[in-house]
């Protein structure tokens, strides 16, 4: 059986094309400006943003006579 070479080709031609497109994405990726603390800051904002989270609802889960009794 002779694979049909036309499809080969086309197939080669495709592979190389998804190379060269993975390849300007790295390199478009690695021109992008690097912020080190970015990624921490943002952690950061996340923690305090569930702390918040976190004490609002335990405020909400306290019946209303405990609410009462602090007034």
């Amino acid at each position: 059986m002779v694979p049909n070479l036309y499809l080969y080709e086309k197939a080669l031609e495709m592979h190389r094309q998804d190379l060269r497109h993975e390849m300007e994405v790295r390199q478009l990726l690695a021109q992008l400006p690097r912020k080190p603390g970015l990624s921490r800051y943002l952690a950061g904002k996340l923690g305090v943003l569930l702390l918040k989270l976190g004490t609002w609802l335990k405020q909400m889960e306290q019946p209303k006579t405990a609410l009462e009794e602090r007034v």
